[in-house]
């Protein structure tokens, strides 16, 4: 019997949320055919179709990185000293030379610096816009502005308090979507914490097939669920008294594993992810998912099909368009029940999903530099802000003139303040990632893929 371990991506997954959407798309392939069994808690946990049964194991991780146990772990200092791990990283040997060139890795960082403070911006500009358009929230607020009815004074500084420190949505989605990978790998670096808890419950869901009688063992993992599976599978946090996991087919869809081993590539180790003969690799990426791409470095590690995917998405959509993709299901169908079967798309869906991708491609930058021009005019107004009320005394007392040059002189005094600040904060975010690369560099096991072959047999650490 088969078994298909699914290991969900980021974000707060439900559990059985992801196996419901594969199951949907192979009841889109093989319509009434199919055949869907439910454990005691009504998850499906088998599916049949195509005279083939697979059994379904759910990595769900979702528990250990909750938006609760992330709420105020995401960091911008994270950001900004994980820019520079690919320069030290690359001077140390963990990233390889025949792969990453010094030229393209200090491309990368001089285009990655800037940007860092630019993210920043947008999210600056997109707070602004979720608390505008967050009206019960806002509503929530000014209630009980009005019960408590506080001085002038005091209610000025709590409107403040509430626009510059309360949580909005972007930063509930921060926590509850992005902190995941920083969290994640950040465990992963220690060698302790949540990370190891993810990949035991994927052991113990692999353990738990072969319990079962699983002959053959297939894995699908999805975004930050793809690092999670190569993590598990080239042996990391597997229990010493178990035998190592040798799954037939390791399906990957949206990965970031390329940008993760360019950020971190002491913690891909160069093995190859099974050590069954017939051992394939399938990446499925999507030519306008920013998150994921061709694996063309990992081919090293052992036999790797990379699969775009057409359609399905812009910009937003195409990360999840797995389970509606014909040519996802095309292969999976294939690989699990024998025989490739994949959904009938009329023009009508066709063109349904053209003009969505279309919107989304539009709408998407359009967004983001809104959001970056409102986070550049908060950015400007705490600049000019206070040197113009600073300066209203002396426009009243001493004229216009003397009170514009008081005016002028502060706003520079500031821009000078928070440049100098800004500075200091790079050198510092600079040296916390050559202290990390450098422990990484004695810690761990040197990283050199380019070497290796398929052929050459290598097996995890």
């Amino acid at each position: 019997m088969i078994a298909l371990l699914i290991v969900h991506g980021i974000g707060e997954q439900r559990r059985g949320e992801t196996t419901a959407k594969l199951i949907t798309g192979f009841k889109a392939a093989y319509g009434d055919a199919v055949d869907v069994g439910l454990d005691g808690d009504g998850y499906p946990n088998a599916v049949t179709a195509n005279g083939r049964t697979v059994r379904i194991y759910e990595v769900h991780w979702a528990e250990f990185l909750s938006s609760t146990a992330n709420k105020g772990t995401f960091s911008w200092n994270t950001i900004n000293t994980l820019v520079w791990h690919p320069l030290w990283c690359h001077r140390l040997g963990l990233l390889s030379p025949t792969e990453y060139s010094p030229a393209l890795v200090r491309w990368r960082v001089v285009t990655l610096v800037p940007l860092a403070p630019v993210t920043y911006l947008m999210y600056v500009g997109a707070r602004f816009f979720a608390q505008i358009l967050d009206r019960p929230r806002l509503q929530a607020f000014e209630e009980r502005m009005r019960k408590q009815n506080l001085p002038p004074l005091e209610r000025a500084r709590a409107y403040a308090s509430f626009t510059t420190d309360t949580p909005t949505l972007i930063d509930e989605m921060l926590d509850s979507v992005v902190a995941d990978v920083p969290n994640y790998m950040g465990s992963i670096v220690e060698g302790k914490g949540c990370a190891f808890q993810i990949l035991r419950c994927f052991h113990t869901q692999l353990a738990c097939a072969r319990n079962d009688g699983c002959d053959t063992v297939q894995v699908l993992a999805h975004s930050l669920g793809t690092v999670i599976a190569f993590h598990a599978l080239s042996g990391l946090g597997q229990p010493a008294d178990e035998p190592a996991p040798e799954p037939l087919r390791l399906f990957t869809i949206g990965s970031p594993l390329e940008k993760i081993r360019f950020f971190w590539p002491w913690t891909l180790r160069a093995a190859q992810p099974s050590a069954h003969p017939d051992f394939q690799w399938v990446n499925f990426h999507n030519r306008a998912d920013r998150v994921s791409g061709s694996l063309k470095r990992f081919a090293a590690f052992s036999r790797l099909r990379n699969v775009r995917l057409k359609g399905g998405g812009g910009l937003l959509r195409s990360h999840v368009v797995y389970e509606r993709s014909p040519e996802f299901l095309s292969v999976m169908t294939e690989a699990l029940f024998g025989a490739p079967a994949e959904p009938r798309v009329g023009w009508v869906v066709r063109l349904k999903d053209r003009v969505l991708t279309w919107g989304e491609n539009l709408l998407a930058p359009f967004a983001l530099i809104s959001s970056i021009a409102f986070g550049l005019a908060f950015v400007v107004l705490v600049v000019i802000g206070p040197a113009y009320l600073v300066s209203l005394p002396f426009r009243w007392a001493l004229g216009e003139t003397l009170g514009v040059r008081i005016e002028n002189g502060l706003a520079l005094f500031t821009l000078f303040g928070m440049t100098t600040a800004m500075v200091l904060r790079i050198r510092s975010w600079r040296q916390d990632a050559r202290k990390l690369c450098e422990r990484a560099n004695v810690l761990q096991p040197r990283h050199a893929p380019a070497e290796a072959s398929p052929s050459a047999g290598l097996r995890r650490r």
